[in-house]
């Protein structure tokens, strides 16, 4: 080989190595690139993943827009606006506060008989209770007039500030889980129609008269429902914890949402954001259900029987049921209040058991036929179930209120004590219930 054609050949393969390391490194590159979209698309479609807590269906959300409810593309349940509205919040939680404070530090309501007057605030309709040797069912009207409202609003405000400042601690996630907890037992809502109801009665009775505290309170109950309908609580856990960071998507295990906080994840013992016992549905879901509304059927009886409170009147008393107190304010032209008082404490009671025992039934057979109605039902029982209340406030405020020695007092009685119980059982059972299990004897038989 003369020395021209050994440069020549040098030359051609140091020409063909360099050709195949820059092809190498644009392929490094490219398959470098395509890698990294890959991991975000899937990041992004975990972000996105979502089980609806009505029916069980995964499902990508839909990006989220100012304004709009994303609803779940199989029942039409909502699935929050996933809008981030810290600000708007805090500043309603703030204003919430000062409002429940102004209702407990001002009269709500007052009455004046034969030259002698009472006047209560918002807490008294429980506390009073407590003097009547009826602890438990103080304790229930002390939880969700006092309790529940505020431990939500404190719990809700310190996550929000905490999740501002960019702190994922795990006391955050633990006082999310109390503010989501507390929210269907707070029903200041419901106390405000009992307190219509109370005024109502009071007016063949005494002079009554209204104090800063009610419009305090009226106001309090509009900024909560601004309130609820301002914050996503999906939209809070994400950003305590965003989906896909804490290492619980594993290829080929079974994915399944927490009920706790709803972020989807493979299947473990406790759930890694917000450490809730993790469950694909709630166990026992049937049996739980059953006994509550069986227990509950079992006090509806002495609850409508016995009577609810017992009015004396210079010495004189004449105790009153339920529908005796309808009948009362029918009489009195009051006719709106008593529809309200009858729809609540004797229909939405009675309706709740029947509606529990057909969804409880209908499951259990396995039966397919009207499933949207159906879910529809279990929709409209969870969302009636706190009205029934409406009676329990009414005898905490008259027995409250009306506490004047011989002249006037009212005091309740065992029927009250019962339908509380109605109340409470009932509230448990459409909560163990787990609507899901109706969608997945569908899924089972469909293959």
């Amino acid at each position: 080989m003369t020395a021209s054609n050994y440069r020549s050949t040098v030359k051609s393969l140091l020409m063909a190595w360099w050709v195949n390391n820059v092809a190498r490194a644009f392929t490094n590159s490219d398959q470098e690139n395509t890698c990294r979209l890959d991991l975000q698309l899937q990041s992004a479609a975990i972000n996105t993943l979502a089980e609806c807590n009505i029916c069980g269906l995964m499902q990508q959300l839909r990006p989220s827009t100012q304004g709009h409810i994303r609803h779940c593309s199989r029942c039409g349940s909502s699935m929050g606006h996933g809008i981030d509205t810290r600000q708007v919040s805090i500043a309603l939680l703030i204003t919430g506060l000062i409002l429940f404070f102004l209702a407990n530090c001002f009269s709500l309501m007052s009455i004046e008989v034969a030259g002698r007057g009472q006047s209560l605030v918002l807490a008294s309709s429980g506390t009073v209770l407590i003097d009547q040797i009826m602890w438990p069912l103080a304790a229930f009207v002390l939880l969700i007039t006092v309790g529940a409202p505020v431990g939500r609003m404190l719990a809700l405000g310190y996550v929000l500030l905490g999740a501002g400042m960019g702190k994922t601690l795990s006391h955050l996630r633990t006082a999310m889980r109390l503010a989501d907890t507390l929210r269907p037992w707070a029903m200041l809502d419901v106390f405000l129609v009992g307190a219509l109801v109370s005024l109502a009665k009071l007016q063949q009775l005494a002079t009554v008269s209204i104090g800063n505290g009610f419009w305090a309170l009226g106001f309090l109950i509009l900024v909560v429902a601004s309130l609820e309908a301002s914050i996503d609580s999906r939209a809070i856990w994400n950003r305590l914890m965003p989906p896909g960071t804490s290492g619980t998507h594993q290829s080929g295990n079974a994915m399944s949402g927490c009920h706790g906080c709803g972020m989807v994840q493979s299947e473990a013992h406790d759930c890694t954001r917000c450490g809730a016992r993790f469950h694909r549905r709630k166990p026992n879901s049937l049996e739980k259900s059953l006994a509550y509304m069986i227990s509950a059927l079992a006090l509806y009886v002495p609850a409508n029987l016995f009577p609810v409170l017992t009015v004396i009147s210079f010495g004189k008393g004449s105790p009153a049921t339920i529908l005796e107190g309808v009948v009362e304010l029918m009489d009195g032209s009051d006719w709106p209040l008593a529809l309200i008082i009858f729809i609540a404490s004797v229909a939405v009671p009675l309706l709740k058991l029947v509606g529990l025992g057909v969804l409880i039934t209908t499951t259990h057979l396995n039966m397919t036929a009207h499933l949207m109605a159906r879910t529809r039902l279990f929709q409209l029982i969870e969302m009636v179930s706190r009205w029934s209340t409406v009676d329990i406030f009414v005898a905490g405020l008259l027995t409250a209120l009306v506490s004047l020695g011989k002249i006037a007092t009212i005091e309740p009685g065992l029927g009250v004590f019962a339908f509380g119980g109605v109340v409470v059982l009932t509230m448990m059972a459409t909560e163990s219930f787990d609507s899901r299990i109706m969608w997945d004897k569908v899924q089972l038989q469909n293959g």
